[in-house]
């Protein structure tokens, strides 16, 4: 009998599991959420319809895939909507909530999981791309790790069980690892601009090329040995030619940079960077900008 999935939540990544899930032979029986945005989901899924809170009774698994500000209160009305179905799997997809938050159904004989998908979803056919091998945190009762682990298959995700003790830390570390190096991307595009001279399609390049030799480097070696630039010199005259530059053509961009290098000279430090060169890597950093 094929799992029969229930979706709270029609968004980027509840869409992107429903397609991902009805193509691979599960029965998707359809999304609970906004009206305009459950068609959206169904017609992205090419499965499922619009259902109402008593779905919950039919399905083997009920996903939810809200927001996380919204997350205690969607579960709670699924509860209130109609009696959950005995031993169905609960998870939702937040990186930011543990089981508590299912609190709500106890005593309805649920089993309790999360399973978060460590990938960007910029959009929802974007996020299924991205799924493709992509790690997934999971957690869950005892009952529950062997159906998250088949679901994780069944998305093409690789799951990864949760032993941690603080979500808000965890899910801080994958905003900085995806939205932070998102910001930066941004930020090195405005940079160049400033610079002058170069056209869009050459300022993406520049960028591309360096960060994903940065990238590749870090999962080779580890970021100290990785580091590279001024700062793993302790060239201190073209970092404070850096704070003078940005400064005075580009403010906004230099608590970043500063913010950056000083994590870079500490890598620098680990790296063997010498005492005095630390020193005056680390004065040129706070030379006032010049204006």
């Amino acid at each position: 009998m094929p799992l029969r999935i229930a979706i709270v939540g029609p968004g980027r990544v509840g869409s992107a599991f429903g397609h991902r899930l009805a193509k691979r032979g599960c029965e998707l029986l359809g999304f609970i959420g906004p009206p305009h945005r459950v068609e959206q989901a169904v017609l992205f899924a090419r499965a499922g319809q619009a259902l109402d809170g008593s779905a919950v009774a039919r399905a083997h698994v009920v996903v939810f895939a809200v927001g996380d500000e919204d997350l205690a209160l969607a579960v709670g009305t699924a509860v209130r909507s109609g009696p959950p179905r005995s031993c169905s799997l609960w998870l939702h997809t937040s990186g930011r909530h543990d089981l508590s938050v299912f609190d709500a159904a106890a005593g309805h004989g649920i089993r309790r999981g999360s399973l978060h998908p460590v990938a960007p979803f910029a959009d929802a056919a974007s996020g299924l791309r991205a799924m493709a091998g992509a790690p997934a945190v999971i957690d869950g009762d005892a009952r529950s790790l062997h159906l998250l682990r088949r679901l994780c298959d069944l998305l093409s995700l690789v799951p990864v069980p949760w032993a941690g003790t603080d979500r808000a830390a965890y899910h801080a570390g994958c905003a900085l690892a995806a939205n932070g190096l998102t910001a930066l991307y941004g930020l090195c595009q405005d940079v160049f601009a400033t610079a002058g001279g170069f056209a869009a399609e050459e300022r993406r390049r520049l960028v591309d090329a360096l960060m994903e030799a940065a990238l590749r480097g870090c999962s080779e070696h580890g970021a100290v040995a990785a580091l590279s630039g001024p700062v793993r010199r302790g060239d201190a005259d073209v970092v404070k030619a850096h704070v003078q530059s940005l400064g005075r053509l580009l403010p906004d961009a230099l608590p970043a940079y500063r913010a950056l290098m000083r994590r870079a000279l500490e890598l620098a430090v680990a790296a063997g960077l010498k005492p005095d060169a630390v020193a005056a890597v680390q004065q040129a950093l706070a030379v006032p900008e010049s204006r």
